[in-house]
């Protein structure tokens, strides 16, 4: 009878102490999270975050996971854009057979806008001759969507992440 009391004891606080665990493993994520979203915020706010893809688009074609280093990053005064292109030419004049996401810009226009579910809708108006516009929308959770409005060429989307700027 002893023995079985025993076992019921230590079940019971092996339980309690589970239980315990799980629950503050839960609040130190949530915690984790907040700071997150904080940060990223705080990146657009200020102009300085980075832009990492992972998954690209395009208006025709395949949509196709990207494997290596791809993003645009954005300083106050910069913008840099290293991104692939998949797509094709709707007119020929005015459009080069470089990559058109592939550049360096220190003469943009940038605007900001709170989404009313939470994160960010930033647009960016571009003096590249082959890119109109870029609206990124950021999500609280540091998911991110980035939509290139192209010239002479079909545009293209991309999904992936943003985070402070290093």
């Amino acid at each position: 009878m002893r023995q079985v009391k025993n076992k019921q004891f230590i079940l019971l606080k092996s339980c309690f102490l589970l239980s315990v665990f799980f629950t503050a493993s839960s609040c130190v994520s949530q915690v984790t999270v907040t700071v997150a979203q904080d940060d990223i915020a705080q990146a657009i706010n200020n102009d300085r975050w980075d832009f990492s893809a992972d998954f690209a688009q395009p208006s025709y074609g395949r949509s196709r996971n990207i494997t290596g280093t791809y993003y645009v990053k954005c300083r106050k005064d910069t913008l840099l854009v290293a991104l692939p292109y998949y797509g094709k030419i709707n007119s020929p004049a005015g459009a080069n057979n470089e990559n058109p996401l592939d550049f360096k810009s220190t003469d943009f226009k940038l605007t900001k806008e709170k989404r009313k579910k939470g994160g960010w809708f930033v647009t960016i108006k571009s003096p590249n001759p082959e890119v109109q516009s870029v609206t990124f929308t950021f999500f609280d959770n540091g998911s991110a969507q980035a939509n290139f409005i192209m010239t002479n060429r079909s545009g293209i989307n991309f999904s992936g992440k943003v985070a402070a700027a290093k």
